[in-house]
């Protein structure tokens, strides 16, 4: 039951997980999950301000390329 931010073609969903808190996850309009929070919130509106700050700050993200061993 993910309340959806945003799709174009990707989302921001915010939902509760298993132990009763809440997550965000990114998610394509294909399904796939792209990205998700990687750590709980007691309450919804901390995790979607949490999501916005992702949202906010990723354009700015440099792109890092990790060489295989």
């Amino acid at each position: 039951d993910a309340a959806i931010l945003e799709f174009d073609p990707i989302a921001f969903e915010v939902y509760r997980d298993q132990g009763d808190e809440f997550r965000w996850r990114l998610r394509h309009s294909n399904g796939q999950i792209i990205a998700d929070s990687g750590e709980a919130y007691a309450s919804r509106s901390n995790a979607v301000e949490a999501a916005k700050r992702v949202r906010s700050h990723a354009p700015a993200a440099e792109t890092i390329e990790l060489e295989q061993a």
